[in-house]
């Protein structure tokens, strides 16, 4: 489609046939027709698309879909897509076409549907999409024709939890990390909705040698969510986490559609990044053994046509920002929700700020002094009270072999003041090391005494 590109979009004036098909194809799909598949580009005998729909029935039928780029469809589009249908009906009790066309349809053309659908409506029916009705369809359905430009817009989103329950929860959050009730923090919340580009796909692929088959993937009806501004697929987000049943969703309102961010990809664009990360997840290296019994590698990804996209569809997911400041050190979180829970798809409090490792929720430290988030590994405690501290901020107080930490001046002025009264043997004691030494000198003087005694 480079010819097509203006920008990042697409102009539906310059789309060739086949291109054309790809489109309706997609927009077929937001329609919520299934299994949509573009039919070979050669002899395809008036069936450019086949899909399978229930819309309207108890049961579930057959779609044959003739594309037309062009400006005007007369009478023998339609006499070919009959025949078309006929072919296809086989034992099934009903099936449908459509033509979809960017023109219009001469009068003989609508005149000959209208009959069709007459007299034989209750097995076989034809629906006529114009340049009109498919800009309409088009605006309902999440695509935005502008001067010829094809762009992802959606008003869909899903019912979700208030920002106020989001800041709640994310404060309460805050309560598990160690030390945090020495500090000062702020947490400020942003609500927005954020674009994703969601597919429902399947994938049947084998990989074949003269051995037989050495990869095979088959799976169906998996979710993918893509990032509409960054094109970045969403893989971490858990199974079931968000439900496409009515239910579970709801239209954006008006006084908050000023919180929408709007999609920086094309359809286009995002359907080819959906596929890049298909091939990319089911791409394995395979070791085998060959007729000869030598091993051999080889790298099996399945292909283009080895996928079905069969749904996709642009939604917003309801998006909170925390900006988090415990001391002097910022902290950011980008979290989804859906009416019961969140997710969090970036989290900086979970990573230790003196190595950047990942740290369990249940095992974080925060220094009072600079608020930096610690992992058990670069985490001091204070002598007197146990408080978690850095090692940048850590107050060192030599005894007479150990050196102890503490938190704060106080403390050790507290610590000092201590020590000042102590007793000579209370002050050893105090020394961990001092007192490791003088048992281990002990213990050798105690067995040197002893060799010497029974030696005389």
């Amino acid at each position: 489609m480079d010819k097509a590109k203006r920008g990042r979009y697409f102009d539906l004036d310059v789309l060739n046939g086949y291109e054309f098909e790809e489109f309706v194809a997609r927009l077929l799909r937001l329609m919520g027709y299934e299994d949509v598949q573009v039919t070979q580009r050669t002899g395809d005998k008036g069936k450019d698309i086949i899909a399978y729909s229930n819309h309207g029935k108890p049961f579930r039928y057959k779609v044959i879909v003739e594309c037309k780029h062009t400006k005007s469809v007369g009478r023998p589009v339609i006499q070919k897509l009959q025949g078309a249908l006929l072919h296809e009906l086989g034992e099934d009790k009903y099936i449908k076409g459509i033509v979809v066309t960017s023109g219009k349809f001469t009068k003989e053309a609508i005149e000959y549907t209208e009959e069709i659908n007459k007299k034989h409506g209750s097995w076989m029916e034809i629906e006529l999409i114009d340049g009109k009705k498919l800009y309409e369809l088009c605006k309902k359905h999440g695509i935005k024709i502008v001067s010829g430009n094809i762009q992802v817009v959606s008003d869909i989103t899903f019912k979700h939890l208030p920002k106020e329950e989001v800041k709640k929860r994310t404060i309460n959050e805050l309560g598990f990390i160690k030390g945090i009730e020495k500090t000062t923090y702020q947490v400020k919340t942003w609500k927005s909705y954020y674009p994703y580009y969601c597919v429902r796909y399947s994938v049947h692929s084998q990989v074949c040698t003269k051995v037989g088959c050495i990869y095979e993937v088959n799976v169906d009806d998996e979710l993918l969510f893509v990032d509409g501004v960054t094109g970045k697929v969403l893989d971490n987000l858990p199974h079931g986490f968000f439900r496409f049943s009515p239910e579970n969703m709801t239209k954006i309102p008006e006084e908050e559609k000023n919180l929408i961010r709007p999609f920086n990809f094309s359809v286009d664009e995002l359907e080819q990044k959906v596929i890049d990360s298909i091939i990319n997840k089911y791409t394995k290296e395979v070791v085998y053994r060959g007729k000869n019994n030598v091993e051999y590698r080889k790298v099996c990804s399945p292909k283009k046509k080895d996928i079905l996209i069969k749904e996709s569809y642009p939604i917003y997911l309801p998006q909170y920002t925390n900006s988090i400041k415990i001391q002097e050190t910022n902290y950011n979180q980008s979290i989804v929700a859906n009416e019961r829970d969140i997710f969090k798809i970036s989290d900086d409090l979970a990573f230790c700020k003196v190595c950047g490792r990942a740290v369990p929720i249940g095992e974080r430290y925060v220094c009072p002094v600079c608020g930096r988030i610690l992992g058990a590994c670069h985490v001091i405690f204070d002598y007197l009270d146990e408080t978690p501290v850095c090692p940048d901020h850590a107050i060192p107080r030599k005894l007479y072999l150990k050196t102890i930490y503490f938190a704060s001046k106080e403390n050790l002025e507290k610590f000092n003041n201590m020590w000042a009264t102590m007793s000579l043997w209370e002050r050893i004691t105090t020394d961990s090391t001092l007192m490791k030494v003088l048992i281990v000198v002990g213990i050798i003087t105690v067995f040197y005494l002893i060799k010497i005694l029974g030696g005389g």
